[in-house]
């Protein structure tokens, strides 16, 4: 067990930072045809074999990584599931919303309402949120690195994905990306107020 974390949170990171590298020079070179990428294509698999790769190894470094936080206390069990279990929830919620085709990347028509109101990614950051329950859940403080991580990867599929969703839905993308925050901000949390109080 004492080898086995290691070696998972190297093999997490590499698969992060080669996933990075490959968002950043799409980002950088719009013509390479990382991401986004039609589903089915080489490109694709590429980027969630290396995304699931990334995920899967912090869940996995974390229940191996249990406890070294020195935060051995109930309630960071307490605090740690629900919060996870609930952004979690969020995230599965985001992908019925927005349909799992357009999920992956089709082109089925552009969601803005529902949790899409709130936020242009609220599955990215319900993933974090969710990643940061992990870490606590566990009392793992690699894991809270790995939440930053996961957060910089979010960042530049968003930046990609951006760029390609304008392209496609053109002004209706430009006023949506001015009604809602690429992530979280004030208006977010203004409209779920509203929403709450109605």
């Amino acid at each position: 067990m004492a080898i086995a974390a290691p070696l998972v949170l190297a093999f997490t990171l590499l698969s992060g930072a080669l996933l990075g590298a490959l968002l950043l020079q799409a980002f950088f070179r719009r013509r390479s045809g990382f991401w986004p990428s039609p589903k089915g294509s080489r490109a694709h698999a590429i980027a969630f074999g290396l995304f699931r790769a990334f995920c899967g190894g912090t869940v996995a470094f974390a229940l191996l990584d249990w406890g070294s936080l020195g935060w051995d206390h109930w309630s960071r069990l307490a605090l740690g599931a629900p919060l996870m279990l609930g952004a979690f929830a969020v995230t599965l919620r985001g992908y019925l919303f927005l349909g799992l085709d357009n999920t992956y990347c089709a082109q089925d028509g552009l969601v803005t309402g529902g949790i899409y109101a709130y936020s242009r990614n609220p599955q990215y950051v319900s993933s974090v949120i969710a990643t940061v329950g992990l870490a606590i859940f566990a009392g793992s403080w690699l894991t809270f690195f790995l939440a930053g991580a996961l957060f910089v990867l979010y960042l530049l599929f968003a930046l990609n994905e951006e760029r390609w969703l304008h392209a496609s839905y053109g002004e209706r993308f430009a006023q949506y990306m001015r009604e809602a925050p690429r992530f979280l901000d004030a208006r977010s949390f203004r409209r779920a107020r509203a929403a709450l109080a109605a």
